[in-house]
């Protein structure tokens, strides 16, 4: 498998101002790889809904072992009906359909998931603890200081679930009409153009701190608690653009409250075919920056166990049923080998922490 590196820039070209907008307190605390989805009881009932068919699809999954013990624990580090507690949900029905036992999602959020993630660290490698970890946690690797735990040394990797795209977008006003103009108008922005995001730390911020310095420009960030206040405030025109993620952009983007410029993948969005990636607009052949969701064990978990899971996974995924799942929750289905996945692990650890570097972010 090739491993993605890091995004080269060139520190002699490039402005390193990245400055929080004077007008914002800092904010401290946690690091999200997507938006903090406060639903309500009927938004979060549609969201599960949306997902139901994935709990008819493990039935084609074969029953290939015994499960080790009990029921087994998924633990999911944000809130419900967000896309890292609904692919939990499907992963622990293909793997409770597969092996015959219960697999439970244990939603703890709070610190950027770390307290979960320490929480699954520790357990017992004896198969009945998991978690999905976030693309948060690669970042918080870097961001956060004084980590108990290390995502390449204590987490056996099983598979990764799904990715989500971000989207560069920008208020209609801005006189822009794709990513080549976006950059000449930030190079020329006195001050630096201003940006949001969900947070100090969060991908969609350091985002938009590596496109900054990749193309020479400057920006102002102006974090908020969350996506949903830096989408408003960009429909509003208080920010001038910023990287979020797809799900929580695409009806103002589908109603034209925002322009959307490029896509962050590496590859076209299969249902945005018309919406160009950001490499194909500017030199940077290596710019993809995506929020992901993976599954992982704790170290040492055995290996038949973490190849099992792994496998009834991909065989979910393998059908058309299972893709359009993942689909719906506003992901795109991208299964790994457990060997995979730790090269993708050790690759979005290395670029998040040039990222962080780059942006100047800390959290305590």
């Amino acid at each position: 498998m090739e491993v993605e590196q890091p995004l080269a820039v060139d520190s002699a070209a490039a402005p390193r101002r990245h400055r929080l907008h004077p007008t914002l307190p800092r904010q401290r605390g946690r690091a999200t790889s997507l938006p903090s989805l406060q639903a309500g009881k009927g938004v979060l009932r549609r969201r599960l809904l949306l997902a139901a068919p994935l709990l008819a699809l493990p039935a084609r999954v074969a029953r290939a072992q015994r499960w080790p013990g009990g029921s087994v624990r998924i633990v999911s580090p944000f809130t419900p009906g967000g896309a890292n507690d609904l692919l939990g949900r499907f992963a622990a029905a293909v793997l409770g359909s597969a092996f015959g036992v219960p697999f439970v999602v244990e939603n703890r959020p709070g610190a950027g998931g770390n307290p979960a993630m320490e929480l699954v660290a520790r357990a017992a490698p004896d198969g009945r603890t998991l978690v999905v970890a976030a693309g948060a946690a690669a970042v918080n690797q870097t961001l956060h200081r004084g980590l108990t735990f290390d995502l390449l040394r204590d987490f056996a990797p099983v598979t990764l679930l799904g990715v989500v795209a971000n989207v560069l977008a920008v208020h209609p006003s801005l006189p822009v009409q794709d990513v080549d103009d976006f950059v000449a108008f930030a190079r020329a922005a006195q001050g630096g153009i201003t940006y949001g995001s969900a947070g100090i730390g969060t991908i969609p911020h350091l985002a938009m701190a590596l496109f900054l310095r990749a193309v020479g420009a400057e920006g102002v960030h102006v974090p908020y608690r969350g996506s949903a206040p830096a989408v408003t405030d960009l429909v509003a025109g208080r920010i001038q653009a910023l990287f979020e993620n797809l799900p929580p952009l695409a009806g103002q983007m589908r109603s034209g409250g925002v322009r959307a410029l490029g896509i962050s993948t590496a590859q076209r969005h299969p249902d945005w075919p018309d919406l160009p990636t950001v490499a194909e607009a500017v030199p940077l052949p290596r710019f993809e920056v995506t929020a992901w969701q993976s599954l992982l064990a704790p170290a040492g978990t055995p290996p038949e166990i973490v190849e099992a899971m792994a496998a009834a996974i991909r065989a979910a995924l393998a059908a058309e049923e299972g893709r359009a799942a993942i689909r719906r929750i506003g992901a795109l289905p991208r299964p790994l080998s457990p060997r995979e996945m730790r090269g993708f692990l050790y690759a979005e650890v290395a670029k998040w922490a040039e990222a962080v570097r780059l942006s100047g972010a800390t959290v305590e």
